[in-house]
């Protein structure tokens, strides 16, 4: 038996019951959360010009600054084996269905997997963005080293909103 503790670099996980008080503290702070907007990321900078890339998602589809200026664009970075990423994907296909018939807004979902990874993956988990595979060179174009990270791009093609990371 191997006792497990925070400064052992070999721990990945502790898990311990919390008290009665803990969990009351704990549910009052996710409560606050939900009233906060999320904190900013630091890959885009609100207002700034977005930096269009060119690419095809999964079913043939080309997006490019072209065919994507006068839209809101929601663009989502991301990776099959990110748990954080993988717990928001059921909250986005959310709002994919919220603006289902909104021809002006458009989710794109840029992966670092490959196309079959992503085939694979996507037979199981449903993510109904436009998922545009091998994204490792797009995301790298921004600096993106946290996952997932979400940009909201306004029609006139500027940054309005972005974060990273994923939290209750």
């Amino acid at each position: 038996l191997r006792v497990l503790s925070p400064g052992d670099p070999k721990t990945e996980f502790l898990i311990f019951k919390l008290s009665a008080s803990q969990i009351a503290k704990r549910n009052l702070l996710r409560e606050q959360m939900k009233e906060t907007r999320p904190s900013e990321s630091d890959y885009f900078t609100t207002g700034d010009p977005f930096n269009f890339f060119t690419a095809k998602d999964l079913n043939g589809n080309k997006f490019n600054k072209a065919n994507l200026m006068g839209k809101v664009v929601i663009v989502s970075f991301w990776f099959i084996n990110c748990p954080p990423c993988n717990r928001e994907i059921p909250e986005l296909n959310e709002l994919v269905k919220e603006y289902e018939n909104n021809n002006n807004v458009v989710f794109l979902a840029v992966a670092l997997d490959s196309e079959n990874d992503l085939k694979y993956f996507l037979k199981k988990n449903s993510f109904t963005y436009h998922i545009l595979p091998s994204g490792r060179d797009i995301a790298s174009r921004y600096g993106i080293h946290s996952y997932p990270t979400n940009v909201v791009i306004s029609p006139d093609g500027h940054v309005k909103f972005h974060t990273s990371g994923y939290s209750v």
